[in-house]
């Protein structure tokens, strides 16, 4: 027991080491840091945009009002900023593993899966994390909500889930390259079917095979979605699907450890 506490320590220290490299590396730039968060903010405000001109043509999208689709979208793009803050590299394996610079981590005695889910902090999801606190907070006071301590807590436990959810589902789809070579075009077409289906639309007005792949094969779904349901009265009907974030989050990233730890075996060096 002692030696994993000590491994575990070890492991925290070097964790926070190389987070405060990457951090101390991205505000050298400070200018392109304030001028990416000034244009997530347009583009986020565009995208709501649009979402409010359909609706005041059509009053609502299978019972959801504005507002409702506001919330729908922020808690989708709060748990999105905290996966892109920390982990927005994470869909580059391919390149790492094409261009031979995957090798540095194996000569270091650190987890190579430590090194790399550390290697980049970005400031865009800041941005995201502001426009989405705005945006849920504007939902919170239009629909009246009230929340108990207890909400806030689940509330928090889905944020978190949100990112582990999409870290753990473009890890494992970026994993594939260890036996393919490529897979930025898998992980690019995944995420791109999330945020033009799953971030701004509830999903049930789409037919049943794309709920059951945004469920079961692409589980985007549980980042914003399924814990809507809930926080928006929505979940009669839903059987426990809406209190799964955590499950599912927890899930995707034990197979994200299985399958990054087959993926090692089979690596092989480019030599570059």
């Amino acid at each position: 027991m002692e030696a994993v506490s000590v491994a575990a320590r070890r492991t925290w220290a070097a964790w926070r080491a190389m987070m405060r490299a990457a951090v101390l590396s991205r505000m050298a730039y400070r200018a392109d840091l304030w001028v990416g968060i000034a244009g997530v903010f347009v583009l986020n405000g565009a995208t709501l945009g649009t979402t409010w001109v359909l609706l005041k043509r059509f009053d609502h999208l299978g019972g959801w009002g504005f507002y409702d689709i506001v919330f729908l979208y922020n808690l989708w793009l709060i748990g999105h900023g905290l996966r892109v803050i920390l982990f927005r590299h994470v869909g580059q394996l391919e390149n790492y593993i094409i261009e031979g610079t995957f090798d540095q981590f194996l000569i270091r005695p650190v987890s190579p899966l430590l090194q790399f889910l550390s290697r980049e902090v970005h400031y865009l999801g800041l941005g995201d994390v502001l426009v989405s606190s705005t945006g849920i907070a504007l939902a919170y006071h239009h629909l009246g909500m009230h929340w108990t301590a207890g909400t806030w807590l689940w509330f928090f436990a889905v944020v978190i889930s949100a990112a582990a959810v999409e870290l753990g589902m473009i890890l494992l789809l970026a994993s594939t390259a260890f036996w393919t070579g490529r897979s930025t075009p898998l992980v690019n077409t995944a995420t791109q079917f999330s945020f033009g289906v799953v971030q701004q639309y509830p999903i049930h007005i789409f037919g049943r095979p794309l709920q059951a792949i945004v469920t079961i094969l692409l589980p985007f779904a549980f980042m914003n979605y399924y814990p809507s349901l809930y926080f928006l009265g929505k979940a009669r009907g839903y059987g426990i699907l809406p209190y799964l974030s955590p499950a599912v989050a927890a899930v995707l990233l034990v197979l994200v450890g299985i399958v990054w730890r087959r993926g090692l075996r089979v690596y092989t060096s480019t030599g570059s």
